[in-house]
């Protein structure tokens, strides 16, 4: 009896997945993204200043992000809470770059933040970045992942402190940029839902 309930109850999740999956829906505020990317995007100017002698520090400025995967950790735990589905294609997602930042953590601990380093970095965020938009069907980010793949082609000769402006113009595109996007459709389609509970009430 209580596998017959188990079964069943995993069938009306997976019904309920199907249906959110196939009206689109959707829940991100885009805040993980704004706090990742503005924590790339200064760690990589650090780095070239760093590099070009403007600055002087003790430590890597990309030892700067090991707090930050933590704070965005905690947020994405939050928001996943908040989510009253998780669809399919947040979980293939979330594999993508969970698979992403693996790849970058566990090359950076074996080859350093050297400039050829940083160029694979490149090549693995363009790669996600345009795997993300195939799967989301999200435009901006198909556009973006081509962009920055063609960035990482051309830093592959740029092996001077430049390419950590590259990084950072990165940062901007794949990350900084897309919050903001998010961040309106999160706000229009939480109106449109207040809205609709609004009626409901009104017509009860």
């Amino acid at each position: 009896m209580n596998q017959e309930e188990l079964t069943t109850e995993k069938s009306l999740k997976l019904i309920n997945r199907m249906i959110y999956e196939a009206r689109g829906y959707f829940h991100e505020s885009g805040l993980s993204a704004l706090v990742y990317g503005l924590s790339v995007l200064i760690c990589s100017l650090l780095a070239y200043a760093v590099e070009e002698g403007f600055l002087r520090l003790p430590f890597t400025p990309f030892w700067l992000l090991v707090p930050v995967f933590f704070i965005q950790a905690f947020i994405q735990i939050r928001e996943d809470r908040k989510k009253k589905v998780k669809t399919f294609t947040d979980e293939t997602v979330d594999y993508v770059w969970t698979g992403y930042f693996l790849a970058v953590i566990i090359a950076a601990s074996f080859a350093g933040i050297t400039y050829r380093a940083v160029t694979i970095f490149l090549f693995l965020t363009g790669y996600a970045s345009f795997l993300t938009g195939m799967i989301t069907k999200f435009t901006y980010h198909k556009i973006v992942g081509v962009i920055c793949l063609l960035i990482a082609a051309f830093s592959y000769y740029l092996q001077d402190a430049s390419i950590f402006l590259l990084m950072a113009l990165m940062a901007v595109l794949v990350w900084i940029i897309p919050s903001f996007i998010l961040r309106a459709y999160f706000n229009k389609q939480r109106k449109a839902t207040n809205d609709t509970a609004l009626s409901a009430e009104e017509g009860i």
